[in-house]
């Protein structure tokens, strides 16, 4: 499975910096306003959660801490993420994380044994998303939540301001990584991100932009 690194040039170190760095954004008091009200009432008291594409895996820390009593399991396909996340310090239920590709390998869990599949930033990187989507609703249970936070459709100047304002990058480097990367971010708009969902057996029960460059999906297994 093609990795940002690869795409953008940066190290797996820079990337690594760089999701730390800007976590607090992407996952700050809006996201978990919203996930309080619409994703954490679906969940049974000891959910089994997992995050695909788990980066240096603060979001699950923050998962545990939300959820003490969950089984958390991270998987990424790059060991610096892995690394960083097994060396976390949690306040309540430690993550189990490993490395796994699913595009390339099935999940390593029971037909319908997982309450929570979440999935941030990394669909849209796949050549084909609908087997990686029938991997995921294989493992949920009946009514099991698929959390897709992903890139939607910007126009060219909106996405370079982006990354000027909101990634501090310089002028020189916004051009260099943006116009490199803007057809991966920009591949799909909201609309294409439902067909997918549909055409994989998901139906959508919410969704929300809570940042101006990516959706929430709330999509359940029936």
């Amino acid at each position: 499975m093609p990795t940002h690194q690869s795409l953008s040039g940066a190290s797996d170190d820079e990337l690594l910096q760089r999701m730390v760095a800007t976590h607090p954004e992407r996952f700050g008091d809006a996201y978990w306003a919203w996930f309080t009200a619409r994703v954490a009432p679906h969940l049974p008291g000891h959910p089994v959660i997992i995050d695909l594409g788990c980066g240096p895996g603060l979001l699950l820390r923050d998962l545990g801490a939300r959820f003490p009593a969950a089984t958390l399991y991270g998987y990424d396909v790059t060991p610096a993420m892995i690394a960083h996340g097994q060396q976390l310090r949690c306040a309540g239920a430690k993550p189990t994380f490993a490395l796994h590709d699913v595009s390339t390998q099935p999940l390593p869990h029971a037909v319908r044994s997982v309450h929570l599949v979440s999935m941030s930033s990394v669909l849209h990187v796949l050549d084909e998303p609908l087997p990686v989507l029938a991997e995921i609703r294989r493992v949920l249970v009946p009514g099991g939540i698929f959390l897709l936070h992903d890139w939607i459709r910007q126009s060219l100047p909106t996405y370079l301001a982006w990354r000027r304002d909101v990634l501090g990058e310089g002028e020189v480097e916004s051009r260099r990584r943006g116009f490199r990367l803007f057809p991966v971010h920009n591949k799909y708009t909201p609309e294409d991100w439902q067909w997918l969902l549909a055409e994989a057996g998901f139906t959508v029960r919410d969704q929300q932009q809570l940042r101006a460059s990516h959706q929430i999906f709330v999509a359940t297994a029936d």
